[in-house]
């Protein structure tokens, strides 16, 4: 019996170790920050959702901006997908994708733009990482 309690300590500390090691915690929050850049004073429709969490829907007028936090999954496969809605238009977008901002991006701060998204850029403070784009929502 006291290999078996051993074994059960063990398997948490090895689990905290490997996530430190691996530059990761499941115990970090990360904070996603939405903010409507599109001209003409356009409103923004915001809606945000992950396999499990459900944010509600926003309307961003110009320059406002929308913000919240959460934490990882612990399989390392957290999605945040925004719907977004403008000038009967409408677009997917990937705020946070833990395999691609995992690492990078504790704080995801981005700038919606009629033609992209784009990422803050902590070095140069401006939203200027635009290598993003967003996928045609067609409602069913």
């Amino acid at each position: 019996m006291v290999g078996s309690s051993s074994h059960t300590l063990l398997f948490p500390l090895l689990l905290l170790f490997a996530s430190l090691v691996a530059g990761w915690s499941i115990f970090t929050y990360r904070h996603i920050y939405i903010k409507n850049d599109l001209e003409n004073n356009t409103n923004l429709l915001v809606h945000c959702h992950s396999i499990i969490d459900y944010i509600d829907v926003h309307t961003l007028k110009y320059e406002e901006e929308f913000k919240f936090k959460f934490q990882p999954n612990f399989v390392g496969n957290t999605n945040y997908i925004f719907s977004l809605k403008w000038d009967r238009e409408s677009f997917l977008f990937d705020a946070y994708n833990s395999q691609r901002d995992g690492k990078r991006c504790k704080d995801c701060k981005w700038s919606i733009q009629k033609d992209q998204p784009c990422r803050f850029n902590f070095g140069t403070q401006k939203y200027d990482i635009c290598d993003y784009s967003y996928r045609l929502y067609v409602a069913m």
